[in-house]
């Protein structure tokens, strides 16, 4: 593994960290995070990659992990369409330097779904999403339908206000957040088009324009990207792009639980990853 910084659109510095496999495959995979998790929680994964032969390249949104290279109020600015470039800057590093290799994505949660938010599906031949959803509330069960009106509709404006941040890491949600991501994530959830919705004003969106392989897992027992909302994600949002589903139930795989997390968790490698291998053919 080395780690390189890579400057983004704005030179602002991200750190990647590439796996190399001693015999290549001529494939390159790209993982994106999920909202405020760090790269570091898919090493293992990358690694296990590597090792079946792919060039593997992991990363940090801005504000996040590795990368948070600034104070994070600094960035109050910066949300989803700043990391989707973030996202792009990793997929053009990655192809020119494999640019003979089949390119693949691993998108977990907000990974998946922000492929569109930029040009970046220019770089890829195939693509794997992991707990990507359609993330309109109204989609969750009942349990998570509160959580999330209290917290984004009460929490994400009185922290955001107060402290100049959301301190995610409050609630169990992972790293903190700029402001401008909190409120961006918040209208994810809330608003009825969700990611959709960001196409309005003056961003603009590329999800009519993804057209290649796209496998969408569910998970059973993932509260946050229920079976619904990712059915939805492949018809609604990646409506052009070639769909394969597979929804899994833990007690298929002897599991008791895997979640909206477990996939990527090491505990897992011999159960659920070779999933991975079966789609991009390792």
């Amino acid at each position: 593994m080395t780690t390189h910084t890579i400057n983004s659109f704005d030179n602002y510095p991200i750190v990647v960290h590439e796996f190399k496999p001693q015999t290549p495959n001529q494939k390159t995979v790209v993982f994106a995070p999920a909202v405020a998790v760090p790269q570091k929680f898919y090493f293992n994964m990358a690694k296990y990659l590597a090792n079946k032969g792919c060039n593997v390249f992991t990363f940090d949104y801005r504000s996040i992990g590795y990368s948070r290279s600034q104070n994070i109020k600094y960035l109050k600015d910066h949300g989803y369409f700043s990391w989707a470039l973030d996202f792009k800057t990793i997929s053009k590093y990655a192809k020119e330097k494999f640019p003979n290799n089949q390119q693949y994505m691993i998108g977990h949660s907000y990974g998946g779904n922000s492929i569109g938010f930029s040009d970046a599906h220019q770089y890829y031949d195939k693509y794997l999403t992991i707990a990507s959803q359609f993330g309109y509330y109204k989609h969750f069960s009942l349990k998570m339908k509160l959580l999330i009106h209290l917290n984004f509709r009460l929490f994400v404006p009185i922290t955001t206000t107060l402290l100049g941040y959301y301190p995610s890491n409050w609630f169990g949600l992972g790293s903190p957040l700029t402001t401008k991501t909190a409120k961006d994530w918040a209208t994810f959830l809330l608003h009825p088009d969700s990611m959709l919705h960001f196409t309005k004003g003056n961003n603009t969106t590329y999800y009519e324009d993804i057209k290649a392989p796209m496998l969408l897992i569910s998970i059973e027992d993932d509260l946050f990207a229920p079976k619904k909302s990712v059915d939805i994600l492949g018809k609604r949002v990646y409506n052009n792009a070639n769909i394969t589903r597979k929804h899994i139930t833990p007690s298929d795989y002897n599991l008791k639980t895997i979640g909206h997390f477990d996939f990527f968790r090491i505990k897992n490698q011999d159960i659920l990853w070779p999933l991975i291998n079966e789609w991009f053919q390792l």
